[in-house]
């Protein structure tokens, strides 16, 4: 087979045929193996890894699975949108993945399938990404999409990276009849998370994809399907939660009798001076919670300024507790001993 002709550089990863032919490409050169054809009239580019789909080193095999589900999601949805119909968004889980909200790798799965084991997807076994219309539209249809028609009263739509998406707040709703309690409070405070600025300047409410107000509205704009996981999961979504395993964490903490930690906690040393901000901590008790992830034993600067760190916080009176995943799955067994007896050497008892 003959070398086909570069496209043009005007053409994305991604477009539609009939814009292809505007720019001049052949009908011969859309048909050609090594472009992929996702949705019917959209040609996207072979795809080419892009730092967030960089492997990890040592990444456990479950998150590098999510972590190419992920990916593979936001290129159809990319490629989706190159060819969109009228009035069409991304809603649910794929919704979910564009904010990039922690989504169950087994939601991921029915969305897409892994085909080749290089993170392209499949097409068998698999609903397709979530594209939306609101009523009295009908939902669309074809390959690889999982159609769907929406009240407008119950839909706030947003714009993330290019592309039209229910809103966080609209999004965590619907994901209701397919999330359990504990995993829409991982969404929830995922939602309403404050990241900080820079170093140790806070930001505000505006640096959220959303609040728990707006959660409230969402579950109460109208008749929603799993609306009572919704109303179970509204009162435990806390602000300051930087990741599932913290906020499955401090649920865990709580369930077994310990009180309520404190979240994205500024820490000083004697003098006042600050040595940093740790994600849950006991104040009162001098109790600090460093839940880590793979990044904080392979990024080789976030070991030392760890190391930095916990040695000020030890210096300045706090007891460190440093957890990976393996205390806190499949239960929180092992990291609710280690804190209790923590919280227990510094003077706490639980109340008669």
């Amino acid at each position: 087979m003959r070398q086909p002709q570069p496209l043009p550089d005007s053409l994305g990863a991604s477009f539609s045929v009939s814009e292809a032919k505007r720019a001049g490409v052949s009908a011969w050169r859309l048909r050609h193996p090594g472009l992929d054809a996702p949705f019917w009239g959209v040609r996207a580019r072979a795809s080419t890894p892009t730092p967030e789909d960089d492997p990890v080193f040592d990444e456990s095999p479950l998150a590098e699975e999510a972590r190419l589900l992920t990916a593979a999601i936001r290129r159809l949805a990319c490629a989706f949108a190159a060819n969109a119909g009228e009035g069409c968004f991304f809603s649910h889980v794929t919704a979910a993945v564009l904010w990039k909200l922690p989504v169950p790798v087994r939601e991921l799965r029915k969305a897409v399938q892994l085909g080749d084991g290089q993170g392209e997807p499949g097409r068998s076994a698999a609903r397709g990404i979530d594209v939306a219309v609101l009523a009295p539209r009908r939902a669309p249809k074809g390959a690889g999409v999982n159609g769907h028609e929406l009240a407008p009263f119950l839909t706030a739509l947003r714009t993330v990276d290019g592309l039209r998406v229910t809103s966080p707040a609209t999004t965590w709703a619907m994901l209701a009849p397919l999330l359990t309690v504990d995993e829409l409070v991982r969404v929830g405070d995922a939602i309403v998370r404050i990241p900080r600025r820079r170093g140790m300047q806070r930001g505000d409410e505006s640096d959220a994809l959303g609040t728990r107000e707006q959660l409230e509205a969402a579950m109460n704009a109208g008749r929603r399907h799993g609306v009572g996981r919704l109303r179970a999961a509204l009162p435990m979504i806390r602000v300051g939660s930087a990741s599932p395993g913290e906020t499955d964490l401090r649920l865990a903490c709580i369930r077994a009798g310990l009180p309520e930690p404190q979240l994205d906690i500024d820490v000083m040393d004697r003098s006042g001076v600050a040595i940093g901000y740790t994600e849950l901590a006991y104040p009162a008790w001098r109790v600090l919670i460093e839940y880590e992830g793979d990044h904080h034993r392979t990024d080789r600067a976030q070991w030392l300024r760890d190391i930095d760190k916990h040695a000020a916080c030890i210096d300045a009176g706090w007891t460190v507790i440093r957890l990976t995943s393996r205390h806190v799955y499949p239960t929180g067994f092992a990291a609710v001993t280690r804190i209790r007896e923590a919280l227990f050497r510094a003077g706490w008892r639980p109340a008669p």
